[in-house]
């Protein structure tokens, strides 16, 4: 089950991706894997404007816990699908490290942004 802290990072993951916020996003993530271009062109070419999901896709999203098990770093990775308003719950879905550095304080890595 993922931490009610870590879930709403991925609602603001997810909330900056709809407005097409790219550049706050890469300065969030601090850019490990994509940059705001790269995200950019992965949104385009899907095709479809993303819109917010439902609140019940967050009561349900797919995560993996990955500890080391010395109780000094939990990380999780979460697949969330995308939503639009042509397909409802779409094929496009980011992919997240979701990384608790301090109790309640979690970073975010964006792993991919793509269909599946």
């Amino acid at each position: 089950m993922l931490p009610q802290e870590a879930v709403k990072v991925v609602r603001s993951v997810v909330g900056l991706l709809v407005a097409g916020a790219y550049e706050d996003l890469a300065t969030l993530t601090e850019e490990r894997r994509l940059t705001a271009p790269m995200m950019a062109e992965a949104v385009r070419r899907h095709g479809a404007a993303l819109i917010t999901p439902p609140e019940a896709a967050f009561d349900v999203l797919e995560a993996t816990e990955l500890c080391t098990g010395d109780d000094r770093e939990c990380a999780h990775h979460v697949t969330v699908p995308l939503w639009t308003a042509r397909e409802g719950r779409s094929t496009l879905e980011v992919q997240l490290i979701l990384v608790e550095v301090m109790v309640g304080v979690w970073t975010v890595e964006i792993v991919s942004l793509r269909s599946r």
